[in-house]
């Protein structure tokens, strides 16, 4: 077998088992994300949430980044609940939750419908020495 022939078949070799036979499924259109960051003060046992428009149901993000002593700004080491859920008159139920510390990792994640939603971070241990300020970053559709 000449040199030339002896390549062919290598190479054809070589794509057949490149192509296992697997379909590619088209994924649709992308839908954009938006970026939203909530930061404010809360007194002990206190909450405060904030309301955003979801354009198409999809996952919502959220991320407590920061959670410090509002007169001294010194670091807390505490968690504090954040969550997501539907605006109902002046407060946000919220359907998903975690008790969580500061961090650079989502706490949550939540399948939001369309429509207005709403991010919540809340004091429930009720045992700070004061008003705490906190700083949160929430991805939706």
């Amino acid at each position: 077998m000449s040199l030339t022939r002896r390549l062919t078949v290598v190479a054809i070799a070589i794509l057949g088992a490149s192509c296992n036979g697997d379909e590619v499924t088209p994924t649709g259109p992308s839908v954009p994300f938006a970026t939203g960051y909530f930061t404010g003060v809360i007194d002990v046992g206190g909450s405060r949430f904030w309301s955003f428009k979801v354009t198409t149901p999809g996952p919502v993000t959220v991320t407590l980044a920061s959670i410090v002593n509002a007169d001294t700004g010194v670091p807390l080491g505490r968690a504090l609940r954040v969550g997501v859920g539907r605006p109902q008159g002046t407060g946000c139920p919220v359907l998903s939750s975690a008790v969580a510390p500061a961090g650079l990792v989502s706490q949550v994640t939540h399948l939001a419908p369309e429509g207005v939603n709403c991010v919540e971070v809340a004091d429930t241990a009720g045992t700070a020495s004061g008003a705490i300020r906190f700083a949160l970053r929430f991805t939706h559709p």
